[in-house]
């Protein structure tokens, strides 16, 4: 086989694994993950059910392909923000960002948001989610930390947060959702790390007196 028709073969099987996965995401979002069928997802992209089973063997890794692709977003965010060379001026670039990818993949989320919360696709990436969960974690707290954040572990959990509740409701309400003004108000309480407080100077009178 020449390079040249490997790579169309590659091509071809990319395309119609893809095909699968949004055929799959739309019905999981429309009907309901436990009311999908392996052979309606195999209809509505138009392909055999065994074609299917020889990209997926069933419905819980084709829910995993949905949320790896997701993960995938996050990470090129992640890489663009990394770009930064300045590690205070990071926090911005990923929250620009991911304000660019959820503009640029807006119905993937809305249907994946749409998703995630119904029991049996939690139950499904229960495997999963949590080193999901805790690679965007780690990566917040990253930039947080290195942008001189104190405590931010807990800093990143807030800001993971704020990031989800900002696109889910940008997704719901694309419309009227004021998408950029909201980030540059995030990156604007990001913007540099608070002050320590300093504890009151005491008088001179109180310095005398004894405890």
């Amino acid at each position: 086989m020449s390079p040249r028709s490997a790579a169309a073969n590659q091509s071809r099987r990319d395309a119609t694994r893809a095909r699968l996965i949004a055929h799959a995401l739309r019905l999981f979002a429309e009907r309901g993950y436990a009311s999908t069928p392996v052979s309606a997802i195999a209809e509505s992209a138009g392909v055999s059910q065994g074609l299917l089973y020889h990209y997926f063997p069933g419905k819980t890794e084709l829910v995993v392909a949905i949320f790896d692709e997701s993960i995938r977003d996050v990470r090129e965010s992640w890489a663009r923000a990394d770009a930064e060379p300045n590690p205070r001026l990071r926090l911005a670039a990923l929250l620009r960002a991911i304000g660019v990818l959820i503009r640029e993949r807006r119905e993937f989320w809305a249907l994946s948001y749409g998703v995630r919360m119904q029991p049996e696709v939690l139950a499904s990436l229960e495997p999963v989610l949590a080193p999901w969960i805790r690679e965007i974690h780690e990566k917040l707290r990253t930039y947080l930390k290195d942008a001189g954040w104190p405590d931010p572990t807990l800093e990143a959990l807030l800001l993971f947060a704020l990031i989800d509740g900002l696109s889910q409701h940008y997704v719901l309400d694309h419309a009227r959702y004021p998408l950029e003004a909201a980030i540059e108000r995030l990156i604007q309480r990001y913007h540099q790390p608070p002050k320590a407080r300093r504890r009151p100077a005491r008088s001179a009178a109180s310095r005398r007196k004894k405890p």
